[in-house]
């Protein structure tokens, strides 16, 4: 994350806070009739703001505390501190007006509506972040990890589903609002997309839409696959002038084996590409250990290789936090080589591993000059004019 968040923790302190000081289910059916949201021809406007922070017992509130720790975290940092405040209240406020409107009669109490508002923003925003969950079966515990698209959108479904239940078949939905869930979902998912198509949040590559961009291109590779391709077979709306008629075979075959043209690189060694394997399982299982140490291994027996973007910045992040000083910078450096996204930070973290743990000022400081034009978030300036500083140089 670029920032603390603080929003979050705030809201995370309110609600217990609110909680430990009385305020709760056990104040009595009255006085829970009105702090709670009941269904009635006037509700009042405070009871919207004043059931998102009261809950029946510990049990409902720490249940709704460890959502809005797990999924509200990022979704302040993408957000900023203000704007998500604001979202969490409006994504309350619009639960509760839901629940009215799709007839529940309980009082509502708890932050559920607005956490859904997150998760659903979540959902949108996130959606192949992993999610370790824990299992109990008998004696046994057992973690997994599920990306949160599922995670989330089977949270969603059975709530939807439930909701509906609730409508053909009026229960209390058994103390739990469905409906304000439904709708905060609801709410976080349309808010989250129009952000993101808006560009009031920062677009990344493992947001909803990237997802659905990425599907599509898949989707019009596996076609041009099954149906073959030719490359002077196009017959679509010309894109630029008409090409030229191309040449004979034996003048393509004699340009491709010009002595001006380099040969083609040799392919992998099964070695090499079994390690590779190795890598991406270990990244994918979490293990970041084996990983940084099969990539060491490959860059031995390919001493020109490099792994996909977010691979490389992994394991070099992991040979950085090992102590592994010289390989992270050479892992860094390869990085940079091949890839623009993260330069900045790629930078900074070069400048560090330079200037204070490989005792080479000189090449840290022309790093260190190259990020500070580029970076944007103010602690990591700072953290660069301090290394700056530090190896001898005064920076305004």
């Amino acid at each position: 994350m670029s920032r603390r968040p603080w929003a979050n923790y705030a809201l995370v302190a309110a609600n217990i806070l609110i909680f430990v000081m009385g305020f709760n289910g056990t104040l009595g059916a009255k006085a829970v009739s009105n702090l709670g949201l009941l269904q009635s021809d006037q509700p009042q406007l405070y009871q919207f703001f004043t059931c998102m922070f009261m809950h029946g017992g510990w049990t409902h509130l720490l249940g709704n505390m460890l959502f809005l720790w797990v999924f509200g975290n990022a979704i302040n940092d993408r957000m900023g501190h203000l704007g998500y405040v604001l979202f969490y209240l409006a994504g309350g406020v619009l639960a509760g007006v839901g629940y009215l409107v799709l007839g529940g009669s309980a009082p509502v109490l708890g932050a559920s509506g607005a956490i859904a508002a997150v998760t659903g923003a979540y959902l949108i925003l996130l959606p192949r972040v992993r999610v370790t969950l824990i299992a109990f079966l008998f004696l046994l515990i057992i973690p997994f990890e599920i990306s949160s698209l599922i995670f989330i959108g089977l949270q969603f479904v059975w709530n939807v589903l439930m909701s509906f239940n609730d409508l053909v078949t009026p229960t209390g939905g058994g103390g739990v609002a469905y409906a304000a869930h439904s709708s905060g979902y609801v709410f976080g998912i349309v808010v989250a997309l129009m952000m993101l198509g808006l560009k009031l949040v920062p677009r990344h590559g493992a947001d909803m839409f990237s997802l659905w961009k990425s599907h599509q291109r898949r989707s019009t590779y596996r076609r041009m696959v099954a149906q073959g391709y030719d490359p002077f077979g196009y017959t679509g709306r010309p894109m630029g002038p008409a090409r030229a008629t191309p040449p004979p075979p034996d003048r393509w075959v004699t340009g491709m084996a010009s002595a001006d043209s380099p040969p083609p690189p040799p392919p992998p060694s099964p070695q090499e590409v079994e390690l590779r394997r190795a890598i991406g399982r270990a990244l994918s299982d979490g293990d970041f250990r084996t990983a940084a140490e099969r990539y060491l291994e490959l860059v031995r027996l390919a001493p020109d290789a490099v792994l996909s973007r977010q691979n490389q910045l992994d394991v070099a992040n992991k040979l950085f936090q090992d102590g592994q000083y010289a390989q992270a910078a050479d892992t860094y450096e390869r990085y940079l080589k091949h890839y623009h996204e993260d330069a900045a930070d790629v930078l900074l973290l070069l400048g560090m591993l330079y200037g204070w743990y490989l005792g080479s000022p000189a090449r840290a400081k022309p790093l260190l000059e190259q990020a500070l034009p580029r970076l944007r978030d103010q602690r990591k300036i700072q953290r660069a004019q301090e290394v700056l500083a530090s190896l001898g140089e005064e920076r305004g």
